[in-house]
């Protein structure tokens, strides 16, 4: 027997939102690695999380599809108009999977932003530390014609100088 187009929804959203938390797992333990500055975990974690995203993006295409294979628009409004034309129990169980999946999603988005600062708080020690090897005085910066970060004072290098 074949599923009915609710039951379809409902597949897609739940392997969706299994996806979406394997990614919240990946996040959290990418912060760890972060932390102990654990190049290959990072590398590792970034690894696995390509085909995540990947999979990400093909279970929302599954999803227009099926919206738009039963008459309704693809995105939010298209998803809204076909839980309002199902059974209760069925609009009951979709919604429900699409707030879960909205909670993980939010969750991700707060988890990948902290690990993107921690990134970038990591490159701005990086440049400095280069900056005072190279003999260039890290406070004293610029950007150049180009819109790259340059630095106005050079001194004399403590590479090279051994």
């Amino acid at each position: 027997m074949a599923m009915s187009p609710g039951q379809q929804l409902r597949s897609v959203l739940q392997s969706e939102l299994n996806v979406a938390t394997q990614l919240a797992e990946l996040l959290v333990a990418e912060r760890e690695a972060l932390a102990l500055s654990d190049i290959e975990t990072i590398n590792s974690i970034n690894n696995k999380k390509q085909p995540l995203i990947m999979k990400l993006e093909q279970h929302s295409r599954q999803r227009d599809a099926l919206l738009m294979s039963s008459g309704f628009p693809a995105g939010k409004q298209g998803l809204e108009a076909f839980i309002d034309n199902q059974s209760e129990e069925e609009a009951v169980a979709l919604t429900q999977l699409i707030k879960n999946l909205k909670a993980v999603a939010i969750n991700c988005r707060q988890r990948n932003q902290v690990n993107g600062g921690i990134v970038s708080i990591n490159r701005q020690y990086l440049q400095r530390a280069i900056s005072v090897l190279r003999g260039r005085d890290p406070e004293s910066s610029a950007y150049g014609p180009g819109g790259e970060y340059t630095s106005a004072v050079v001194r004399q290098p403590l590479i090279g100088r051994v």
